[in-house]
């Protein structure tokens, strides 16, 4: 059989396309408190009635304490009756959070107002973690094959990763492409590229990755979502942005490409 020339070969991924195409809701496992309720390890903070921020038990101890004695914190001063007296700042909780706090104590606040929306229990509307594992092969002739992985948890860790092997004489340009899409209308990509050296050329005819790592947005978008789409692209023939576009107008319109994992 006559090869294809580098330029000339298509992918061909074995079961290609959405997978799966529709993912449904699930019952919810964790609706104690509703959307609210704290992942295990966690508690509201509430700095007041309304403060679900969930955070560690200390620190809500900390913050009913600091409750307790913020009238003995306060001045008349610069900034009016509640100005905090000498080596306290006020704890800004949220918006006109004026209890006064230690500097290392707002520090902590801001930090868990940073972390909250990973730290909310999933309500299991869409099953977790998200797992994606396919071997690829391309049509042509093409002497290209190996495997892709991608596994996402819904407090926003990952796992990507994959081997492709060339064993044939041509060398290739490589490129691979997994899309999640939420229901939500948030995309996220995970992709990679690289060089596939034949016979004739010096050089590895391997191309392996591994990344795994934190999107802060994803916990935000899985819990807005009842359903996902995912699509894997990979080709010897498109550049990566080639690539990247095919995947995404497989799983339809997306609102926002929210994060590319390269």
């Amino acid at each position: 059989m006559k090869r294809t020339a580098l330029g000339l070969a298509t992918a061909a991924i074995t079961g290609l396309g959405i997978l799966p195409a529709i993912v449904a809701a699930a019952p919810a496992s964790a609706a104690d408190y509703g959307s609210d309720t704290c992942a295990q390890g966690y508690v509201w903070r509430e700095a007041r009635p309304s403060d679900h921020v969930c955070v560690t038990p200390a620190v809500r101890t900390q913050t009913a304490q600091d409750n307790a004695v913020k009238a003995s914190r306060w001045t008349n001063g610069a900034y009016g009756p509640h100005t905090c007296v000498a080596g306290y700042v006020w704890r800004e909780a949220f918006s006109g959070d004026d209890v006064c706090v230690t500097p290392a104590v707002r520090n902590q606040v801001r930090a868990d107002n940073a972390a909250a929306a990973g730290r909310v229990a999933s309500s299991s509307k869409l099953p977790s973690p998200i797992v994606v594992n396919r071997n690829v092969t391309f049509s042509g002739g093409v002497p290209v094959g190996g495997w892709t992985s991608l596994t996402v948890y819904d407090n926003g860790t990952y796992q990507w990763s994959g081997h492709m092997h060339d064993s044939g004489a041509p060398s290739y340009n490589f490129t691979g492409v997994c899309v999640v899409r939420m229901s939500s209308g948030s995309a996220f990509v995970f992709e990679t590229f690289g060089r596939l050296h034949g016979t004739f050329d010096s050089g590895s005819r391997d191309h392996n990755w591994s990344k795994s790592g934190t999107i802060s947005s994803l916990p935000t978008a899985w819990r807005a979502s009842s359903s996902y789409q995912v699509s894997c692209k990979n080709s010897v023939k498109l550049n990566l942005d080639g690539t990247v576009k095919s995947a995404l107008e497989a799983v339809g319109y997306a609102s926002a490409v929210v994060a590319i994992v390269a």
